[in-house]
């Protein structure tokens, strides 16, 4: 393989990557709805508890729960805002930096970084294996 077919190789596995969203976008409705539930039973809320400080129906923080719903835009701000985090907690893996106490940017970008290389090593490896 020559330097011109490996950049070719890596451009196609990382969009490969890429187009194969859905199930990460799949697993970001389970993270939120896991999340929802850390952050509430770490607040010591309950369902009912948390539906009344965010002024919503019990049954409908429930459905959330269970997967039987997902929020809107404004009641996930309010979710939020009701638990004391920022929006975006509720779609981060509990593992990653960003749901750290003390997040920085840097640390995001090498965590970013080290999991896109790690899939795209794997990838490759497939790839060749596959292939070659």
């Amino acid at each position: 393989l020559n330097l011109s077919a490996v950049c070719t190789l890596n451009l196609l596995l990382f969009l490969c990557r890429f187009t194969h969203s859905f199930y990460f976008l799949m697993s970001v409705r389970e993270t939120f709805r896991n999340n929802l539930r850390y952050y509430r039973k770490k607040n010591n809320l309950t369902q009912e508890e948390l539906s009344e400080k965010i002024g919503l129906n019990l049954n409908y923080i429930a459905d959330i729960e269970s997967r039987a719903k997902f929020p809107t835009a404004e009641n996930i701000d309010a979710i939020a805002t009701a638990l004391d985090i920022h929006p975006a907690q509720l779609f981060l893996e509990q593992d990653t930096p960003v749901n750290s106490v003390n997040f920085d940017k840097n640390d995001f970008a090498d965590f970013l970084i080290s999991k896109i290389s790690e899939t795209l090593k794997t990838d490759i490896i497939s790839f060749l294996e596959k292939n070659l």
